[in-house]
């Protein structure tokens, strides 16, 4: 089953293809306050469960000892929505990461090999294609606004390898942080989340896709987190282009102010250390500053400047204002590309 495991949280041949002329539309006159039926039986055909396999190395003990293959092949399962007319689907990369095989199935009973365009472990997004002789059904991401906490939304999904089930609830809160995806803040929701329900979308009651269902704390009580639609538009350009997200990266390693200073400094971010040759390094920003502004945002916290700094291109030159020995000093820093992260490496 597909789950990611973090501190105290799971992670839960191109035939021609003509243009849908819109994604999957509700009934105007339905009323979600008296049954979400009509909504569900409108987006249900957009969405998919997501069937994976690898191939694992076995232990040598275990080979020797009970005369076991050198290789196993695992399952995995999750789920996923399709996007496009002509195929293109969307599931969490831990869904799909280092699987040899990727197929999914409609509600409709129809399969499909799929096919890795493109991952982004950063942001826990995958994006995936099919092929068909048909116009695929899909769903709309509501990418222009957050919604609001209060708001009544649709889980639907593969949980438990159930099949197509459908859960209700509402937007709990926004902008939760998960410790394994800096990069991401996500929207809490009530909606019951499974394993197995990763990559599948959170539905707003017009129908569209308002985030991607991702996590939930172990041993909660409907405590989901999804990823906004907002982030993954942001992200499928270059996903569609690449196949990779290319981020900012600054080359410090950083730290909180201590509490006997943060006084008198205010808001900013400590540098611990500062990476050799990096692009901090180069453009002068010394451990023990204070990074206040970054491309003139002010920086509140350590997520603040992480999400700045990542949100910009490599390449590009930006202003950062730093405190040293208790003086403002402007620098000029020309960002690298962030490297494929791991736990307490620089930022």
């Amino acid at each position: 089953m597909s789950l990611r495991m973090l501190p105290l949280v799971l992670l839960v041949g191109c035939g021609a293809v003509a243009a849908a002329p819109s994604p999957v539309q509700v009934p105007a006159s339905y009323n979600p306050m008296v049954s979400l039926a009509p909504l569900v039986r409108a987006v249900e055909p957009a969405v998919v469960n997501v069937y994976t396999s690898q191939t694992m190395a076995v232990n040598p003990m275990l080979q020797m000892r009970f005369g076991l293959p050198s290789e196993r092949t695992v399952q995995g399962q999750g789920s996923g929505f399709v996007i496009s007319a002509d195929g293109f689907l969307l599931t969490n990369n831990h869904v799909v990461e280092g699987a040899k095989e990727v197929k999914v199935k409609f509600a409709d009973g129809a399969e499909h090999t799929a096919k890795v365009m493109g991952t982004d472990p950063d942001s826990d997004v995958a994006l995936l294609k099919i092929d068909g002789e048909r116009a695929f059904p899909y769903l709309e991401l509501a990418s222009e606004a957050l919604p609001n906490v209060g708001d009544w939304v649709v889980a639907v999904g593969n949980p438990l390898g159930l099949g197509h089930t459908v859960t209700a609830g509402i937007v709990s809160g926004m902008g939760r942080n998960i410790p394994d995806l800096p990069l991401e803040e996500f929207l809490q929701t009530d909606a019951s989340i499974n394993p197995g329900n990763s990559g599948g979308p959170l539905i707003g009651v017009d129908g569209r896709v308002v985030g991607m269902n991702t996590a939930i704390i172990s041993g909660a009580n409907t405590v989901g987190f999804a990823i906004p639609a907002g982030h993954i538009a942001e992200v499928l350009p270059q996903l569609r282009e690449s196949g990779r997200v290319s981020r900012g990266y600054l080359g410090v390693q950083l730290a909180s102010i201590p509490e006997v200073a943060q006084k008198a400094i205010g808001t900013g971010v400590l540098v611990a250390e500062v990476v050799e040759d990096g692009p901090a390094a180069k453009g002068g920003i010394k451990a023990g500053d204070v990074v206040v502004k970054v491309g003139g945002k002010d920086i509140a916290d350590q997520s603040a400047l992480l999400r700045t700094v990542a949100a910009i291109a490599p390449g590009k030159k930006i202003p950062v204002l730093v405190m040293r020995q208790g003086k403002e000093k402007e620098l000029t820093i020309e960002l690298g590309e962030r490297p494929k992260r791991k736990s307490a490496e620089p930022e």
